[in-house]
């Protein structure tokens, strides 16, 4: 890798055609503030930050400056939005004469740069006729000309008042045209593509390049320029002349304003940090430190800014399209022009293609209210896509799937995508796992990215392994009971804290060495872990309900009890005892109150109903079945268990059933 750190003008970064955006993009969240202060540096002829480039062979991936990129473009481009920014942040109306508009600017500006206001006849003097002169040179050891950042304030404030008082979402200048363009056959700027409605764009363009050839606007060449672009209609030439004398000063105002910006945003520079073949590793740890203020952009992100993950793929599945452009939707960006599908997207939408019904990742779909971008799905499928094609996880691993000679796209995630869910309806048919998803909390959301992506890598392994099948066979039967095997280790060690801090290296160990991982735990293991968690602890260390909930999750799946409630919703932990008769009681040790003995599932509505109830106050006869049912705990002894006092009487009960439960009827289990 290496980079060089130079200046561009605004001009050429916003109009390099070699720039190219990612295809996933972050949305724009850049109000009118921030547009307004950017264009408010830009005439002030101030620093206006630094972009990231990353320059891949005859292409530059902007990293790191979109939002930038498109203000300065529509700063350029189109003063009618320049005009909506200021209205926005001075806070002036429509219907506000040009005095009173003016006044609010100097104040709004002086106020944002902190500087003492000039009385208003020294911003006349200043003022008067910049628009007409060109900016006078400074030498390189010139402070920065205070005269000269004034003039570019006023030539601000011109294009501001060149719109003002805009109507009908049209602005004066754009009317001024109106009123030509009766005369005119065919004016440039209002494209019959558009019902000849004015685009300010392409005014603002048109105007500029009258006013590069002729030099100094008249009367006389802007009539002949006009005839020689349009065509003046017949019978129609006296008309526009006498059209353009009478609007002529603010004709020729228009057009010096215009060319006036275009030579302040032409001469303004920025930053650009080029890069060359970046790896997104590198790239993400070069962002974060340059712009710690801002999203850290993940892995996965900068791929898609690589020439690689953006080459084109002849589409197998036939809904591809529509996930893709549904991604796109939903997360607010940008969605694709080409309707065509690049190797990044089978990565960002491999997880929705995943027909799981939850019982190993979240449905991302669900999600299309949201108003955040969540990459959470995006970041699963690759890191699914690289632990097992590459065996691991993590970015550097995921970075060298482009070296991978042996995938081929997206032929290959297709295939990828049918084991899954073909696994996924072969465990979906087995009781274990159809009581475990009854509880409505997926893998990922029970143990994380690396547990939840090592288990779904060895099962694909595994079933391949045995010859893939999918109808009843002792193969068949051998893989279910790996699949059990692997979710049990999984569990033990989550909940000992095994999967603490980055499991990349760990997982991307175990799926090399997989064969292990599907063997039968130690049963002495498993009674060490109650016994101690009914304690609250494990080898002296305190357990936490976060730990704790994938073994109540897996205890009900033993025990074959699924949610009383007929409706799918989510489950939550609750105390038996709550923790309120518990805390800062001198009779009860402290470490009880979230010990494994105390802890039970619950449907979200039966527990918001429970909330700190104790068990003798629950008067639904319904919910007071339901706790029997998930505890064990008789409904005769709910007076007994709302008294702390006896809570060692309860753990010495709860711990005989647990002790069953992951004993007796967990090696039943794994043994089928």
């Amino acid at each position: 890798m290496s980079y060089n750190i130079e200046t561009r003008s605004i001009s050429e970064f916003v109009t390099d055609s070699k720039i190219k955006l990612p295809r996933f993009q972050r949305k724009s969240t850049w109000n009118a503030k921030q547009n307004f202060e950017l264009a408010i540096s830009i005439f002030q002829e101030y620093p206006v930050g630094v972009v990231i480039i990353n320059d891949e062979g005859h292409t530059s991936w902007l990293l790191d400056g979109r939002q930038r990129r498109s203000a300065l473009k529509d700063l350029r481009a189109n003063p009618d939005l320049v005009y909506d920014w200021a209205r926005k942040y001075i806070k002036f109306k429509n219907n506000q004469d040009d005095v009173e508009v003016k006044q609010l600017f100097w104040e709004k500006i002086d106020a944002y740069l902190q500087q003492e206001e000039d009385d208003e006849e020294t911003r006349e003097d200043i003022a008067e006729d910049i628009v007409a002169e060109p900016i006078p040179e400074i030498n390189d050891d010139e402070d920065i000309n205070k005269l000269r950042q004034r003039e570019g304030l006023k030539t601000l404030l011109d294009i501001i008042l060149m719109v003002h008082q805009k109507k009908n979402n049209e602005g004066k200048w754009v009317r001024i045209f109106n009123q030509i363009n009766k005369y005119i056959e065919r004016p440039p700027y209002a494209p019959k593509r558009e019902g000849f409605k004015i685009i300010p764009e392409e005014l603002r363009q048109f105007l500029l390049e009258y006013k590069n050839k002729v030099g100094n606007p008249n009367k006389d060449n802007f009539i002949q320029y006009m005839d020689d672009k349009g065509a003046i209609k017949e019978d129609k030439e006296q008309d526009l002349k006498k059209e353009v004398d009478k609007s002529w000063d603010d004709i020729e105002h228009i057009v010096k304003v215009i060319a006036k910006s275009e030579q302040i945003i032409s001469d303004a520079r920025i930053g650009v940090i080029l890069l060359k073949n970046v790896t997104p590793l590198d790239a993400q740890n070069i962002f974060s430190r340059i712009n710690s203020g801002g999203t850290q952009l993940k892995a996965e992100e900068l791929l898609s800014a690589k020439p690689f993950w953006n080459e084109k793929v002849v589409i197998g599945d036939g809904k591809m399209l529509d996930l893709v452009n549904d991604l796109y939707t939903r997360l607010e960006v940008e969605t694709p022009t080409d309707n065509c599908v690049v190797r990044w997207d089978y990565g960002a939408t491999l997880i929705s293609r995943i027909k799981d019904k939850h019982l190993i990742f979240e449905d991302y779909l669900e999600k299309k209210s949201s108003q955040e971008i969540d990459m959470t799905q995006i970041t699963l499928g690759f890191k699914l896509i690289s632990s097992y094609f590459n065996k691991g996880m993590s970015a550097i691993v995921v970075n060298e799937l482009e070296r991978n000679k042996e995938i081929k796209w997206g032929q290959s995630i297709d295939e990828l995508v049918d084991d899954i869910n073909t696994i996924c309806e072969i465990l979906l048919k087995t009781e274990f796992f159809k009581y475990l998803r009854s509880w409505n909390k997926s893998l990922y959301k029970l143990l994380g990215a690396a547990p939840t992506l090592e288990y779904i890598t060895i099962l694909i392994y595994d079933w391949h392994e045995k010859g893939s099948p999918r109808v009843s066979s002792a193969e068949y039967n051998t893989f279910i009971r790996d699949a059990k095997l692997l979710f049990d280790r999984l569990i033990f060690e989550y909940c000992i804290g095994s999967w603490k801090g980055s499991g990349d290296s760990k997982m991307a160990n175990h799926i090399k060495n997989w064969h292990e991982r599907v063997a039968p735990m130690d049963e002495k293991s498993w009674k060490a872990l109650i016994e101690e968690a009914c304690e609250g602890t494990y080898n002296g260390q305190p357990l936490d309900i976060k730990h704790l909930t994938p073994l109540l999750c897996y205890q009900y799946a033993l025990q074959k009890k699924n949610p009383e409630s007929p409706l799918e919703e989510t489950s939550e932990v609750d105390h038996i005892i709550p923790q309120a008769k518990l805390e800062k009681n001198s009779m009860v040790p402290a470490k009880y109150k979230d010990a494994l003995f105390n802890l039970q599932l619950l449907p979200k509505a039966d527990n918001i109903q429970k909330k700190d109830k104790t068990l003798a106050q629950v008067d639904d006869s319904f919910l007071r079945q339901s706790i029997s049912k998930y505890t064990g705990i008789s409904e005769s002894d709910f007076t007994k268990y709302s008294d702390a006092s006896n809570i060692n009487e309860m753990k010495k009960e709860r711990l005989a059933i647990l002790l069953k439960v992951f004993g007796e009827c967990r090696i039943t289990e794994l043994s089928n």
